[in-house]
Order: structure tokens, then C-alpha cells, then sequence
């Protein structure tokens, strides 16, 4: 049976990889700085609890199940040295144990910008540990791992889990 604390972890992973999901495909205001500081904030505390609960939520599958951060919401490379974080599980924990967590705002095409003055957009979170150097986390591509891969397999283990005994 899941317990109760890995059940409360899927369903916060869920939600809040939702609201990663909304926060990653916005356009932000270039010119407007309490937009991005409040975007910065927001992102940064739903990608970390995210990270958290999906952590947890993860150990109830297989090591060996791996979820590719395949999907990106923008068209994106990375500018400068840093290895692009193409694992799931590797993402989670490299947020998770992050001592540098920053949120990277890239300028999109004036064609596909919606916002008069320039639109700024979050392809990726920047993020190093004491082991692992400088990477970039595609915030989009994380949720979209989580909601399309992890999360119909895990709430089929707590559905199969919670019935049995049950007839």
C-alpha cells in the first residue's frame, strides 16, 4: 500500500507541476521588474517544492524508470558552459540539493512576442550542487515528464494499492 505521505506527494507534485506548467509557458514583461520579481519568486518556490514532492513521489516506481525532460515549451540553447539536464529523476534532485538556483529569462522573437516593449520568457532554471556543476533545467519539459510520464504510473500504483483487500 502507498502510504499516506507518498499519496499527499503525488497529489502536491500534480498541482504544482501544473502551476510550473502555466509559470514556464507565460510571457513576462521585459520592462516591468515587479513582474519579474514576483515570476522569479514564484518559480523558484514552485519548482522547489515541486522537486521535493516528485522526489518522493518517484521512489514509489522502479530505478530503472526513466522520464526524458523531451518536451520544452520554447525553442532554446544554452548560452554559455553547463550541461542541459535531460533526466527527470536527475533534474529533481539537482533542484532539490541546489546552492545556486537561479531563474533564466530569455527574450523572445518581437514576432512572437504578445506584450508591447519586449516579452521575456523562462526556458530554463539554472542550478548547481556542491557535486555537480552549473546545468540548465528545462522547467517545461520537467512538468510535462512528471504529468505525461510519472504521474499516470503512479496514480495507477495508488489506485491498485488502495483497492486491494476491497472486493
Amino acid at each position: 500500500m502507498m502510504e499516506a505521505i507518498t499519496r499527499h506527494s503525488v497529489t502536491r507534485a500534480a498541482d504544482e507541476a501544473v502551476q510550473l506548467w502555466a509559470l514556464a509557458s507565460a510571457q513576462y514583461p521585459e520592462q516591468h521588474e515587479l513582474i519579474l520579481e514576483v515570476a522569479t519568486t514564484s518559480i523558484i518556490e514552485v519548482i522547489s517544492t515541486f522537486a521535493l514532492n516528485a522526489r518522493r513521489a518517484l521512489e514509489a516506481l522502479p530505478l530503472s524508470e526513466k522520464f526524458p525532460l523531451a518536451q520544452p515549451r520554447w525553442q532554446w540553447a544554452p548560452h554559455a558552459d553547463g550541461e542541459v539536464v535531460s533526466d527527470l529523476w536527475d533534474a529533481l534532485n539537482r533542484i532539490i540539493h541546489a546552492q545556486k538556483l537561479e531563474v533564466g529569462f530569455e527574450q523572445l522573437p518581437p514576432l512572437v512576442s504578445v506584450i508591447d516593449g519586449g516579452a521575456l520568457v523562462v526556458p530554463y532554471i539554472l542550478a548547481a550542487t556542491d557535486r555537480k556543476k552549473l546545468a540548465f533545467i528545462d522547467p517545461f519539459a520537467l512538468s510535462h515528464a512528471f504529468l505525461y510520464g510519472a504521474y499516470p504510473k503512479l496514480v495507477a500504483i495508488k489506485n491498485a494499492k488502495s483497492t486491494k483487500g476491497l472486493h
